[in-house]
């Protein structure tokens, strides 16, 4: 491997006994490598619909490694010192030159060169069974920032698709986005994703491009899919106590690979619980549509981000989604605004 990272971590790699796994995402080759099998197997749940077998060259290459023992980034050469370019709490990120530095207080850290497409994760002992922590929290972020460099952007969106029309819900968490995508599903929706959905260049404007995470599950859900109910993952998990259900368990037919987008939808609930809908302007629309894009994470990338997304807003209809408590009007609400495209 590249020695970009340092000499220390280089050595640190030559010295480990790593699992790899091969993942095709949209095009691009991720290849994963665990010196534990509950990272591995963390991995492997949340890119489970990408697995592949490996080409000659994958375009990143990530490694996850067990935290040892009073190192802050490994036996590496760097400290991580450098710009904070970003400070959620949970997880710090910061830039030194090429290189990128994600802490992740009490859970580990990563140093990554997101350019050349790598990046090495050292996870502490304590965490390594909480599978959603490790694939959301240490590994997401710096692979996203990855793919952000390849031309992929994410999007804090649901997105679903019927007839060859792709349509984006982005809104942050607990604003209805999976009871809304599931009430759809039931009403003849494909689904591109329920939390995350990845957007890029077409040939004919800007692609969705689905990525099935987990559903959070409530009660709520289990009435619309009784099915989910014996599907749950109950496991405990320092950053997710929901239990959640991957969304192929909702049935083979019901995810959809990609789509052009035609209709973007901000989703917001009622509080007088009912459904109804408005249109909103491009420089509104894209205004709050970059609130979920993860512009924040690097600037490296913020230009095109900003130029992909602004691009969307003007070659769509925009509305805003009043979501009542009655799911037949939420998918003909849905249904209406589609029609008019």
């Amino acid at each position: 491997m590249s020695n970009s990272l340092g000499k220390g971590i280089v050595q640190r790699l030559d010295g480990a006994r790593l699992n790899a796994a091969t993942y095709s995402v949209h095009g691009l080759e991720t290849r994963v490598y665990a010196d534990n099998h509950l990272l591995a197997l963390a991995i492997q749940d949340f890119l489970r619909s990408f697995r592949d077998l490996p080409g000659d060259s994958p375009d990143i290459e990530f490694y996850l490694l067990t935290k040892e023992p009073g190192a802050e980034y490994g036996p590496g050469d760097h400290k991580g010192r450098g710009e904070l370019l970003y400070d959620w709490q949970v997880l710090r990120y910061r830039s030194e030159g090429q290189l990128r530095y994600q802490e992740v207080p009490g859970g580990g850290s990563v140093i990554a060169d997101p350019e050349g497409g790598l990046a090495v994760a050292f996870v502490d002992e304590a965490i390594t069974a909480c599978s959603w922590s490790i694939a959301h929290v240490i590994f997401f972020p710096i692979w996203a920032q990855m793919l952000k460099e390849r031309g992929v952007f994410p999007v804090h969106a649901a997105g679903l698709e019927r007839d060859g029309m792709g349509i984006l819900f982005p809104g942050k968490s607990n604003c209805g986005k999976s009871t809304l995508s599931l009430h759809l599903l039931r009403n003849g929706y494909k689904l591109l994703g329920d939390d995350t959905v990845f957007v890029r260049r077409g040939e004919s404007g800007t692609e969705l491009l689905f990525f099935p995470e987990e559903v959070d599950v409530c009660d709520e859900t289990v009435d619309l899919y009784p099915q989910l109910a014996l599907a749950r993952n109950l496991t405990e998990d320092r950053w997710q106590p929901k239990a959640r259900v991957n969304l192929n368990e909702i049935g083979p037919n019901a995810v959809v690979e990609s789509s052009p987008a035609r209709l973007l939808v901000f989703p917001v609930i009622a509080e007088d619980g009912k459904t109804r809908y408005e249109q909103v302007n491009p420089t509104e629309a894209l205004a709050e549509l970059i609130l979920y894009a993860f512009l924040f994470m690097d600037p490296r990338t913020s230009k095109e981000n900003f130029a992909i997304l602004a691009e969307l807003v003007q070659t769509v209809k925009s509305y805003r989604l009043y979501m009542g408590r009655d799911g037949s009007e939420l998918a003909g609400a849905v249904d209406e605004m589609a029609a008019a495209v």
